[in-house]
């Protein structure tokens, strides 16, 4: 960031000042400082729920959580925190108003508008450098009123319709009516997940809130301790941030916006496989920062008992329904695919709920479209995003055409599998430049300085026949297994008569 950026964004900024002498002693920009104290602070005060608050009434849960997520909103944006609580009111209100049938579209229409102008305003007013601002923790409520609106519509209107708006198991969850003011406001502020994510299902707030059994107290007080997967995320979100602190100066991606200069080094003697060595570090870096920020927010939400998705084979508690990231598989995916599935996957579920089953014939390019605009308007999110799915379209070709000729011996196959492990890093770190180089022209130029090789390669493979000879054969071992999920326990009891589980 060069110094006039970087003055624009201090007097762009408006939340609390109090620690900017430590922002000036570590070198890190005072949003940044202040987002980390505030999950620090969250992770330390999330403790209470499994404590003292856990026998609590669900009011004052509800109250703690809206009171902290509100006291954190300003101390991180000041004056611009009242976009939190405009953007819930206004939906609270369509919830109120508009007609049940048409509630999920209608919500999703407006909160869209009022995160796409504030994008609108980041990039106008202030630097486009990523950095901490308001549109991050918007982007999250949008999911979470969206989400409600639509498990309200498909409740109230008794539909059959299998797009339930809940956790990732896909257990079917109806709503009984339009939740309280002070329940409704504490889902979309929680502290828990303000600031990051991951998006957070009304139905799994209400369990958390006020459990999932008959006496919800006693299973509040039941279960299992989360302290282990707590230490091990925290673990994980320290070790993030110090490979990021250790790669950061040594690969900036501000070099890579030195393509643009034809006068400039690297664009007269870096050669491509350099340069894709070099966009794969300081790429990996950025992630980094993802990797850090959502292992802390799952820390923050398994510490105050929210996250439990029941037992492993062996007997060991899983505390994974609100992951948000699978870092060894996103880095180790073996097919775009299995990357893109590994990476924000609570926002995948959302974009399924909200888009995908109900966009008909034209439900990838509406999930497509939603997920673009969602993220803002710089045009190297649109870049990423065709590219994207240009990769994922033409690598299934591959693997139903190719993979078969390398299972006939175990040598083959290994080499088939780190061949796709290398071409999948080479795809992903390919396609996911301009998504952090953000404009046009950066991005343009690094996919010049490559002759858009990849992209011609992805329009040649989608060429290929859909299917090679034998392929039938070979049907149950082309494509990865989904995950299997277990059937959500029998319940037909109400909690409180907000939720009902079937």
């Amino acid at each position: 960031m060069d110094g006039k950026m970087t003055s624009n964004y201090f007097d762009y900024y408006d939340g609390s000042r109090i620690f900017l002498f430590i922002s000036n002693r570590i070198g890190i920009p005072i949003d940044l400082v202040n987002f980390l104290i505030a999950q620090i602070a969250a992770l330390c005060l999330a403790r209470l729920f499994r404590k003292p608050l856990r026998r609590a009434s669900p009011e004052f849960r509800h109250s703690m959580c809206l009171v902290i997520g509100l006291i954190m909103g300003y101390f991180c944006f000041g004056k611009q925190a009242i976009h939190l609580s405009v953007l819930p009111m206004l939906c609270y209100t369509l919830l109120k108003t508009v007609h049940h049938r048409n509630m999920g579209n209608i919500v999703l229409a407006a909160s869209m508008l009022y995160l796409s102008c504030l994008h609108l305003h980041r990039e106008i007013y202030h630097t486009a450098d990523y950095s901490l601002d308001i549109t991050g923790p918007l982007m999250v409520i949008t999911q979470r009123v969206t989400s409600l609106a639509y498990s309200l519509q498909d409740s109230l209107s008794r539909s059959d319709s299998t797009a339930t708006c809940n956790s990732r198991q896909g257990q079917l969850v109806t709503l009984e009516g339009i939740p309280s003011p002070l329940e409704y406001f504490a889902y979309t502020l929680a502290f828990q997940t303000l600031m990051c994510g991951p998006v957070v299902f009304y139905s799994d707030y209400i369990h958390f809130i006020e459990g999932s059994g008959e006496d919800s107290k006693s299973a509040q007080a039941q279960g299992p301790s989360p302290r282990r997967a707590v230490l091990v995320k925290v673990a994980g979100s320290v070790a993030a941030a110090a490979l990021y602190l250790s790669l950061a100066n040594k690969y900036p991606l501000t070099v890579l916006r030195e393509l643009t200069d034809p006068t400039s080094e690297i664009s007269r003697s870096w050669s491509a496989v350099y340069l894709l060595w070099y966009a794969y570090l300081s790429t990996l870096v950025v992630r980094c920062k993802y990797y850090h920020a959502w292992l802390l927010s799952e820390a923050i939400c398994n510490n105050s008992g929210m996250g439990f998705n029941g037992y492993a084979s062996d007997g060991s508690p899983k505390w994974d329904k609100m992951s948000n990231i699978d870092v060894f598989g996103f880095e180790f995916a073996q097919n775009f695919r299995a990357a893109i599935a590994s990476w924000n996957k609570n926002t995948n579920a959302w974009l399924r709920c909200v888009a995908y089953t109900r966009g008909g014939s034209w439900r990838t390019a509406r999930v497509y479209a939603l997920s673009a605009v969602w993220h803002g308007f710089h045009p190297g999110y649109y870049l990423t995003f065709l590219a994207g799915s240009t990769f994922t379209v033409a690598a299934k070709r591959v693997r139903r055409v190719i993979r078969p000729l390398f299972l006939t011996s175990r040598p083959r196959k290994l080499f088939y599998d780190a061949a796709s492990f290398l071409a999948t890093r080479v795809a992903m770190t390919y396609a996911t430049v301009p998504f952090v180089l953000l404009h046009l022209q950066p991005s343009l130029a690094f996919y010049s300085k490559l002759y858009y090789s990849l992209h011609f390669l992805a329009l040649g493979a989608m060429l290929l026949p859909a299917k090679s000879q034998g392929a039938s054969t070979q049907t149950h071992e082309e494509e990865p297994s989904e995950a299997k999920v277990e059937p959500p326990p029998a319940t037909n009891g109400e909690l409180n008569g907000k939720v009902k589980a079937f």
